[in-house]
């Protein structure tokens, strides 16, 4: 449903759809889906990084256990390269 929002809780993107004054709800869901903005969003950056904060928000114990191993196993190959790239 369309309601009033606050400045302050408004973001600019570079994503714009062509709009007259007053248009009614109907007319703002066509332009919002021939400006494909929906797609567009779900490519940028910060869309990824809200999805992967939701999704690591939602890990069980197990599965941040297992990120943490993960996390060692890079960073073991890391300094592995790092080592190898020193001598």
């Amino acid at each position: 449903e369309r309601q009033m929002i606050p400045y302050s809780r408004i973001h600019l993107t570079d994503f714009k759809v062509d709009l007259y004054r007053n248009a009614k709800t109907k007319d703002i869901k066509k332009a919002w889906k021939e400006g494909d903005i929906l797609a567009k969003w779900e490519k940028s950056s910060w869309a990824k990084k809200l999805a992967s904060k939701s999704k690591r928000a939602a890990l069980s114990d197990f599965g941040r256990f297992k990120v943490m191993v993960a996390r060692k196993k890079k960073s073991e190959i890391l300094a592995k390269a790092v080592k190898k790239l020193e001598a």
